[in-house]
């Protein structure tokens, strides 16, 4: 593996996040202000949440790309955190900054959907049944 061509590869992408923040946030400056109908304020509000997210996944990014340039340095680039595996070049050389094997990426998409799912059942019944339901599942019980 060429950890020198990686480390240019990380750099760059490093660099371009760095330049898509920076203009980002001049474009936040520059944001019109004045007199909107609501139309335009809606609008404005997803704009805002959609840059608030792309913001968010690119400091991320960020600093997983420094986590990899420090694992090069030190010599640990390449070996999976979770299981210490030793992660495919081609995987490396697709998604430079990536911290864990196919596996246990795979088990951490797994694990995160479940959780999801969780939170979401627990705010759904967080609100009270209806009379309806409630009569419904008394019918059931009975039968």
């Amino acid at each position: 593996m060429d950890l020198e061509r990686i480390k240019e590869k990380l750099l760059e992408k490093r660099q371009q996040i760095l330049s898509s923040l920076e203009e980002a946030s001049k474009a936040d400056i520059n944001e019109k202000t004045g007199v909107e109908d609501s139309a335009d304020t809606v609008t404005s509000e997803l704009s805002r949440e959609t840059h608030y997210r792309l913001t968010q996944a690119d400091l991320e990014t960020l600093y997983l790309i420094d986590l990899a340039l420090r694992k090069i340095e030190n010599g640990t680039y390449g070996i999976c955190e979770e299981c210490g595996a030793v992660i495919g070049e081609k995987r490396l050389e697709a998604i430079p900054w990536v911290r864990l094997c196919i596996d246990c990426s795979q088990n951490e998409e797994i694990v995160r959907t479940f959780q999801q799912r969780s939170e979401e059942e627990m705010l759904y019944n967080i609100i009270p049944p209806t009379i309806g339901e409630e009569e419904e599942a008394k019918n059931q019980q009975t039968e």
